[in-house]
């Protein structure tokens, strides 16, 4: 892979190389690079299906800030290990109106809304969402340029139902965006379980891929792409990610935080784990 000249003046401070980030998030991503510049990332937990908790939550938009300032990626897959894009919600921290605070803001709006905002501000990149098996918060897929589905794989939101819970963190633009806004209220009212067939046909996803194949086709799709001109390669991405950005700068924080101020403001305890989130999740055929 040819070196990419980073700055012209000594005094630049260099960006943080991948051979130097991929040790600090190997703990919650496993992460590869090739020759020809395609980091795949997939979170984990103990190299299995990945238990989505504060830390993961936190590290995936550290991890796109570091990897849009490395000026040697030229394209980034994102997905998860083991049979499930995220098996299951855990959280050590107990709910209580003290705890809610440091939760509502810290945890849930600032790391959320900078989860949406480097998918599509940071990674000035192709970028492809593997949804390689069941799970929960695909918008972080659907975000991405290309999206391709397992053909196990399902699309669901279980924010307004089962979990008592504004669906504001940025799902409801995916959903809208990607599938018009009738079917997105239907899908977010409703929990609707949305299977590869469907998803489709409503354009929540380019592909449906066998489980077994669907990373070697996503690695397939990222060569194509980095085999392209750089310079054009990363000007066509401000073009495709021009009604996203418009999308996230008009709604995102309003919505998320609407999603905020319902959860502090009712008595309802939101389900971190062990509850009806975890029956959902039981019943779409994730690992537990």
């Amino acid at each position: 892979m040819p070196k990419v000249k980073t700055s012209r003046n000594p005094l630049m401070i260099p960006t943080v190389p991948f051979e130097e980030y991929s040790k600090k998030y190997s703990k919650l991503f496993q992460l590869e690079r090739t020759e020809s510049g395609v980091v795949m990332a997939k979170w984990h937990t103990d190299g299995k299906s990945a238990v989505w908790d504060q830390p993961l939550h936190r590290a995936i938009h550290q991890l796109t800030s570091d990897v849009g300032q490395d000026v040697e990626t030229e394209v980034f897959i994102l997905g998860g290990a083991g049979h499930d894009w995220l098996a299951q919600i855990h959280s050590t921290e107990a709910e209580t109106p003290d705890s809610k605070k440091w939760l509502s803001y810290e945890h849930m709006f600032y790391d959320g809304c900078n989860i949406c905002e480097g998918l599509i501000f940071d990674l000035e990149i192709p970028t492809i969402g593997v949804i390689n098996g069941p799970g929960f918060h695909t918008e972080m897929a659907l975000f991405c340029d290309i999206t391709l589905m397992a053909d196990d794989a399902t699309i669901v939101d279980p924010h307004f139902h089962p979990a008592n819970m504004v669906p504001g963190d940025g799902i409801q633009i995916a959903f809208r965006e990607c599938m018009g806004l009738k079917r997105a209220n239907y899908a977010m009212l409703t929990c609707e379980t949305i299977g590869p067939e469907k998803a489709l046909q409503y354009g929540l996803v380019n592909e449906v891929v066998p489980k077994d194949k669907i990373y070697e086709r996503a690695m397939e799709l990222a060569e194509l792409f980095a085999s392209k001109p750089r310079m054009m390669r990363r000007a066509t991405v401000q073009v495709l990610r021009q009604p996203w950005k418009e999308a996230l700068a008009k709604e995102l924080r309003l919505g998320f935080g609407t999603e905020m101020w319902t959860y502090l403001a009712g008595n309802e305890v939101h389900d971190g784990g062990g509850g009806e989130q975890d029956k959902l999740m039981a019943s779409l055929g994730a690992d537990m």
